[in-house]
């Protein structure tokens, strides 16, 4: 006889990309294990990758996972995990409040602060959906500019590390894989048909005041965000606390 098959709940959740909601069903033992391996080895690719996984499983709707923003993505998995281990997580800060002065050996004084660590609990379901307010078309002069993409699964590349000085090549591939075209007075110019040498060449030659204008796009990309308060139980001091991003609610 076979054993008996537990019906599990579905829910609609509204991304902001997408006109429709989409359907989705919790997590399982199964991948809530493929998640905490993730984890315990601590790479981000493979984090992302598992991250990946877990929401194809899981999704009922019809849906390519590799279109979607990086903000989508972050609140669509907080919303899976809320529904499938519990919408109530708790973090760690460090509360820095300074609670009087310290001497140091060559007699100078400075703040002594609290550093106790204050566990904060976070309702996952509070959190809204990011907005999508940034500007993806940057004049780069009065005539000339590019279309810029919000970075997906498909192309996305951690961009804190990224700079002219250390990684170059990296960069340049990551603005073009999120870029739509290149305008002027005389047409467009889709990234699609031109060679990366000629979008290479372009993005050289730009000034760093213009070659700025694109990189502040990526820097200030929506994400998840919540504020919340919480008050130390050491010193009693009260923090306004900002979370933004997947890693300040699973830290």
């Amino acid at each position: 006889m076979p054993l008996p098959k537990i019906d599990l709940p579905i829910y609609d959740l509204k991304i902001v990309s997408l006109p429709d909601p989409i359907k989705f069903r919790p997590f399982l033992v199964k991948e809530e294990k493929l998640l905490l391996m993730a984890l315990q080895d601590g790479k981000e690719e493979e984090v992302l990758k598992t991250i990946k996984q877990v929401i194809n499983n899981c999704l009922i709707s019809e849906l390519d996972v590799d279109s979607l923003p990086i903000f989508d993505i972050e609140y669509l998995f907080l919303n899976l995990r809320a529904r499938s281990v519990g919408e109530k997580v708790e973090t760690y800060f460090t509360c820095r409040a300074v609670v009087g002065k310290k001497t140091n050996e060559d007699g100078t004084e400075e703040d002594e602060l609290c550093m106790h660590l204050m566990p904060v609990e976070v309702n996952l379901l509070d959190i809204q959906p990011p907005k999508r307010e940034l500007e993806s078309r940057i004049y780069l002069t009065q005539n000339i500019g590019i279309q810029l993409k919000y970075p997906t699964f498909k192309n996305y590349r951690s961009i804190e590390s990224l700079t002219l000085d250390n990684n170059a090549e990296e960069l340049f591939k990551l603005i073009l894989d999120c870029t739509d075209y290149i305008f002027d007075e005389n047409g467009v110019y889709y990234v699609k048909e031109q060679s990366f040498e000629e979008l290479v060449k372009f993005l050289e030659g730009l000034t760093q005041e213009q070659f700025d204008k694109i990189t502040n796009f990526f820097e200030s990309l929506p994400t998840i965000e919540l504020n919340t308060k919480s008050t130390c139980s050491k010193c009693n001091f009260t923090h306004e606390i900002h979370m933004e991003g997947l890693t300040d609610f699973f830290t």
